[in-house]
Protein backbone atom coordinates (compact mmCIF):
# COMPACT_ATOMS: atom_id res chain seq x y z
CA UNK A 1 0.00 0.00 0.00
CA UNK A 2 1.18 3.51 -0.78
CA UNK A 3 1.97 5.82 2.24
CA UNK A 4 2.36 9.35 0.34
CA UNK A 5 -1.10 10.92 -1.49
CA UNK A 6 -2.24 10.47 -4.90
CA UNK A 7 -2.41 13.55 -7.13
CA UNK A 8 -5.83 14.03 -8.86
CA UNK A 9 -5.36 16.25 -11.60
CA UNK A 10 -8.88 18.40 -12.33
CA UNK A 11 -9.73 21.18 -14.45
CA UNK A 12 -9.41 24.44 -13.35
CA UNK A 13 -12.31 27.16 -13.35
CA UNK A 14 -12.87 30.68 -13.00
CA UNK A 15 -13.67 30.70 -9.07
CA UNK A 16 -12.07 27.27 -8.76
CA UNK A 17 -15.03 25.24 -8.40
CA UNK A 18 -15.08 21.74 -9.82
CA UNK A 19 -17.17 20.87 -13.32
CA UNK A 20 -15.56 18.05 -14.51
CA UNK A 21 -18.24 15.28 -14.57
CA UNK A 22 -15.46 12.53 -15.12
CA UNK A 23 -12.94 13.52 -12.30
CA UNK A 24 -16.45 14.60 -9.97
CA UNK A 25 -17.03 10.35 -10.16
CA UNK A 26 -12.94 9.59 -8.91
CA UNK A 27 -12.94 12.39 -6.65
CA UNK A 28 -16.51 10.59 -4.90
CA UNK A 29 -15.02 7.13 -5.28
CA UNK A 30 -11.91 8.64 -3.94
CA UNK A 31 -13.68 10.11 -0.72
CA UNK A 32 -16.21 6.98 -0.13
CA UNK A 33 -13.01 4.71 -0.16
CA UNK A 34 -11.27 6.91 2.55
CA UNK A 35 -7.92 7.24 0.04
CA UNK A 36 -5.62 10.14 1.13
CA UNK A 37 -4.92 12.47 -2.53
CA UNK A 38 -4.41 15.88 -3.21
CA UNK A 39 -5.64 17.64 -6.20
CA UNK A 40 -3.52 19.52 -8.99
CA UNK A 41 -5.63 22.43 -11.10
CA UNK A 42 -4.83 22.45 -14.42
CA UNK A 43 -6.54 24.61 -17.17
CA UNK A 44 -7.74 23.60 -20.35
CA UNK A 45 -4.98 25.08 -22.44
CA UNK A 46 -2.30 23.24 -20.50
CA UNK A 47 -3.83 19.92 -20.09
CA UNK A 48 -1.75 18.49 -23.61
CA UNK A 49 1.34 19.66 -21.42
CA UNK A 50 1.24 19.30 -17.97
CA UNK A 51 -0.20 15.62 -18.24
CA UNK A 52 2.29 14.05 -20.45
CA UNK A 53 4.82 15.84 -18.23
CA UNK A 54 3.70 13.94 -15.49
CA UNK A 55 4.17 11.05 -17.61
CA UNK A 56 0.27 10.56 -17.60
CA UNK A 57 -0.73 8.33 -21.23
CA UNK A 58 -3.00 10.20 -23.74
CA UNK A 59 -6.86 9.13 -24.00
CA UNK A 60 -7.59 9.94 -27.18
CA UNK A 61 -5.78 9.11 -30.76
CA UNK A 62 -6.67 12.43 -32.20
CA UNK A 63 -6.55 16.56 -30.61
CA UNK A 64 -7.14 16.47 -27.43
CA UNK A 65 -4.75 13.79 -27.49
CA UNK A 66 -4.73 14.31 -23.17
CA UNK A 67 -7.85 14.57 -21.32
CA UNK A 68 -8.82 14.40 -16.77
CA UNK A 69 -8.99 12.83 -14.34
CA UNK A 70 -5.66 11.26 -14.61
CA UNK A 71 -3.99 10.07 -11.42
CA UNK A 72 -0.54 9.82 -10.16
CA UNK A 73 0.12 7.04 -7.31
CA UNK A 74 3.67 6.63 -6.68
CA UNK A 75 5.26 5.80 -10.27
CA UNK A 76 2.04 4.44 -11.21
CA UNK A 77 0.05 7.33 -13.97
CA UNK A 78 -2.64 6.88 -15.17
CA UNK A 79 -5.86 8.26 -17.12
CA UNK A 80 -9.27 7.65 -18.30
CA UNK A 81 -11.65 7.32 -15.54
CA UNK A 82 -13.00 3.57 -15.79
CA UNK A 83 -9.37 2.33 -15.93
CA UNK A 84 -8.53 4.61 -12.64
CA UNK A 85 -11.74 3.63 -11.03
CA UNK A 86 -10.22 -0.26 -11.55
CA UNK A 87 -7.14 0.41 -10.40
CA UNK A 88 -8.39 2.11 -6.94
CA UNK A 89 -10.40 -1.12 -6.63
CA UNK A 90 -7.67 -3.21 -7.13
CA UNK A 91 -4.98 -1.55 -5.26
CA UNK A 92 -7.20 -0.06 -2.38
CA UNK A 93 -9.82 -3.01 -1.79
CA UNK A 94 -11.14 -1.26 1.20
CA UNK A 95 -14.83 0.13 0.79
CA UNK A 96 -15.07 -1.48 -2.14
CA UNK A 97 -17.61 -0.28 -5.12
CA UNK A 98 -19.19 -1.79 -7.51
CA UNK A 99 -17.76 -0.89 -11.06
CA UNK A 100 -19.69 -3.32 -13.79
CA UNK A 101 -23.01 -2.93 -12.44
CA UNK A 102 -24.69 -0.67 -14.83
CA UNK A 103 -21.83 0.03 -17.13
CA UNK A 104 -22.64 2.50 -19.79
CA UNK A 105 -26.80 3.72 -18.44
CA UNK A 106 -25.38 6.96 -17.49
CA UNK A 107 -23.52 8.00 -20.91
CA UNK A 108 -26.17 6.62 -22.95
CA UNK A 109 -29.21 7.71 -20.82
CA UNK A 110 -28.22 11.08 -19.47
CA UNK A 111 -24.52 12.29 -20.81
CA UNK A 112 -25.88 12.97 -24.44
CA UNK A 113 -29.40 14.78 -23.35
CA UNK A 114 -26.83 16.64 -21.09
CA UNK A 115 -24.24 17.76 -24.02
CA UNK A 116 -25.96 20.77 -25.59
CA UNK A 117 -27.25 22.45 -22.48
CA UNK A 118 -24.09 22.08 -21.08
CA UNK A 119 -21.27 22.37 -23.11
CA UNK A 120 -22.00 26.02 -24.92
CA UNK A 121 -21.95 27.61 -21.27
CA UNK A 122 -18.89 25.90 -19.97
CA UNK A 123 -17.24 28.99 -21.60
CA UNK A 124 -18.79 31.30 -19.48
CA UNK A 125 -17.16 29.75 -16.01
CA UNK A 126 -13.43 29.27 -17.41
CA UNK A 127 -10.12 31.70 -17.61
CA UNK A 128 -9.61 33.68 -20.28
CA UNK A 129 -6.81 31.94 -21.67
CA UNK A 130 -8.93 28.55 -20.98
CA UNK A 131 -11.81 29.97 -22.90
CA UNK A 132 -10.20 30.63 -26.39
CA UNK A 133 -8.91 26.67 -26.37
CA UNK A 134 -12.08 25.37 -25.23
CA UNK A 135 -14.21 27.43 -28.12
CA UNK A 136 -11.08 26.82 -30.43
CA UNK A 137 -11.19 22.58 -29.68
CA UNK A 138 -15.11 22.32 -29.42
CA UNK A 139 -15.02 23.41 -32.53
CA UNK A 140 -12.96 21.08 -33.93
CA UNK A 141 -14.85 18.37 -31.98
CA UNK A 142 -18.58 19.46 -32.79
CA UNK A 143 -17.35 20.93 -36.20
CA UNK A 144 -19.60 24.15 -35.50
CA UNK A 145 -19.39 27.07 -33.54
CA UNK A 146 -20.40 26.88 -29.55
CA UNK A 147 -24.01 28.50 -30.24
CA UNK A 148 -24.75 26.53 -33.11
CA UNK A 149 -24.28 23.11 -30.67
CA UNK A 150 -27.69 24.00 -29.20
CA UNK A 151 -30.19 27.47 -30.59
CA UNK A 152 -32.27 29.06 -28.49
CA UNK A 153 -35.17 27.76 -31.12
CA UNK A 154 -34.34 24.30 -29.98
CA UNK A 155 -33.58 24.69 -26.22
CA UNK A 156 -37.23 23.87 -24.96
CA UNK A 157 -36.98 20.35 -26.87
CA UNK A 158 -33.23 19.76 -25.92
CA UNK A 159 -34.58 20.21 -22.01
CA UNK A 160 -37.63 17.79 -22.81
CA UNK A 161 -35.12 15.51 -24.16
CA UNK A 162 -33.46 15.48 -20.76
CA UNK A 163 -36.81 15.49 -18.79
CA UNK A 164 -37.77 12.13 -20.60
CA UNK A 165 -34.56 10.95 -20.73
CA UNK A 166 -33.82 11.38 -16.35
CA UNK A 167 -37.88 9.75 -16.38
CA UNK A 168 -36.69 6.24 -18.00
CA UNK A 169 -33.86 6.71 -16.13
CA UNK A 170 -36.12 6.46 -12.99
CA UNK A 171 -37.80 3.66 -14.24
CA UNK A 172 -35.24 1.55 -14.63
CA UNK A 173 -33.68 2.43 -10.99
CA UNK A 174 -37.24 2.21 -9.77
CA UNK A 175 -36.80 -0.78 -7.21
CA UNK A 176 -33.71 1.14 -5.69
CA UNK A 177 -33.88 3.41 -3.06
CA UNK A 178 -36.26 5.99 -3.87
CA UNK A 179 -34.19 8.69 -1.58
CA UNK A 180 -30.68 8.42 -1.97
CA UNK A 181 -28.64 5.78 -4.55
CA UNK A 182 -30.08 5.95 -8.08
CA UNK A 183 -28.41 2.42 -8.60
CA UNK A 184 -27.48 1.12 -5.47
CA UNK A 185 -29.31 0.67 -2.52
CA UNK A 186 -27.80 0.84 0.35
CA UNK A 187 -24.50 1.83 -0.90
CA UNK A 188 -23.28 3.79 -4.17
CA UNK A 189 -22.56 1.82 -7.13
CA UNK A 190 -19.85 3.65 -9.60
CA UNK A 191 -22.76 4.67 -11.60
CA UNK A 192 -23.94 6.55 -8.89
CA UNK A 193 -20.57 8.71 -9.02
CA UNK A 194 -20.89 8.80 -12.70
CA UNK A 195 -24.68 10.58 -12.69
CA UNK A 196 -23.75 12.74 -9.47
CA UNK A 197 -20.53 13.93 -11.76
CA UNK A 198 -22.94 15.17 -15.20
CA UNK A 199 -25.30 16.78 -12.34
CA UNK A 200 -22.62 18.28 -11.04
CA UNK A 201 -21.34 19.18 -14.57
CA UNK A 202 -24.58 20.70 -15.42
CA UNK A 203 -24.90 22.34 -11.82
CA UNK A 204 -21.71 24.72 -12.26
CA UNK A 205 -21.34 24.60 -16.20
CA UNK A 206 -24.70 24.38 -17.42
CA UNK A 207 -26.87 26.29 -18.48
CA UNK A 208 -28.60 28.79 -16.08
CA UNK A 209 -31.08 27.59 -13.62
CA UNK A 210 -31.59 24.57 -15.39
CA UNK A 211 -30.33 22.21 -12.69
CA UNK A 212 -33.26 23.85 -10.50
CA UNK A 213 -35.45 23.34 -13.09
CA UNK A 214 -34.58 18.80 -13.01
CA UNK A 215 -33.34 18.27 -9.10
CA UNK A 216 -37.39 17.47 -7.98
CA UNK A 217 -38.05 15.29 -11.30
CA UNK A 218 -39.32 12.42 -10.57
CA UNK A 219 -40.18 12.47 -6.79
CA UNK A 220 -37.21 14.29 -6.19
CA UNK A 221 -34.73 11.61 -6.90
CA UNK A 222 -32.12 13.74 -8.74
CA UNK A 223 -31.59 16.08 -5.93
CA UNK A 224 -31.61 13.25 -3.34
CA UNK A 225 -29.33 11.75 -5.06
CA UNK A 226 -26.96 14.96 -4.51
CA UNK A 227 -27.80 14.61 -1.07
CA UNK A 228 -26.86 11.53 -0.31
CA UNK A 229 -22.99 12.03 -2.22
CA UNK A 230 -23.12 15.05 0.27
CA UNK A 231 -20.75 13.29 2.40
CA UNK A 232 -18.08 12.44 -0.32
CA UNK A 233 -17.95 15.76 -2.46
CA UNK A 234 -15.07 17.41 -0.22
CA UNK A 235 -12.33 18.72 -2.39
CA UNK A 236 -8.70 18.10 -1.42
Amino acid sequence: MHTAPLTLFDLDSKDGTPFSPKVWAIRLLLNYKQISYSTTWVGFADIGTVLPAAGVPPTRRSAPLYTVPAILDGERAISDSRAIAEYLERTYPARPVRLQAHKGVVETHILWPLVPLVVPNVVNILNERDTDYFVKSRRQIFRKELHEICPLSEREAAVQTLVDALTALAGLTADKNPEGWVFGAVEPVYEDFELVGLFMWLKVGGLPGLWERIKDLNNGRWGALLAAAQPYMEID
